[in-house]
């Protein structure tokens, strides 16, 4: 995984952080497909035809007000964005307030023996390897 130094203001100070960085063209859903064909009994045709239908379904099931959980992966919701700093009593609240409707993911988290967790999309052998523009 690649990184790139980035500036960022904390408080009055700016200050320097590693930053994520992605290289190269997104793996598209073709990709993908081949890829989950090649660890399963599914073709990449019916992998395709799944992954494609996938949006819709997760659509419809979050618009009746649900969250989804797919194992191994995650949950999707949404999530609201709201103009302005808010009102000062629940009687003002209203959907002129929303901006936009999003939607959150959140990764999947396992507990490890020890308390600690480990985040699915997270491999196992990351190796942090800072970018140099040629």
């Amino acid at each position: 995984m690649f990184w790139i130094r980035r500036k960022a203001v904390v408080g009055k100070r700016a200050k320097w952080f590693p930053f994520a960085l992605t290289v190269g063209t997104p793996a598209d859903t073709q990709e993908v497909g081949k890829q989950i064909a090649q660890v399963c009994t599914a073709s990449p045709a019916d992998v395709h035809a799944v992954l494609r239908a996938l949006p819709d379904v997760m659509a419809r099931i979050m618009e009746s007000g649900r969250s989804v959980h797919i194992d191994g992966l995650g949950s999707f919701y949404y999530k609201l964005s709201c103009a302005g700093r808010g009102v000062d009593t629940p009687e003002e609240v209203s959907e002129e307030q929303v901006k936009s409707i999003r939607v959150q993911f959140l990764p999947e988290r396992v507990r490890r023996t020890g308390g600690s967790y480990k985040r699915s999309l997270v491999g196992q052998q990351i190796e942090l390897v800072e970018w140099k523009k040629k």
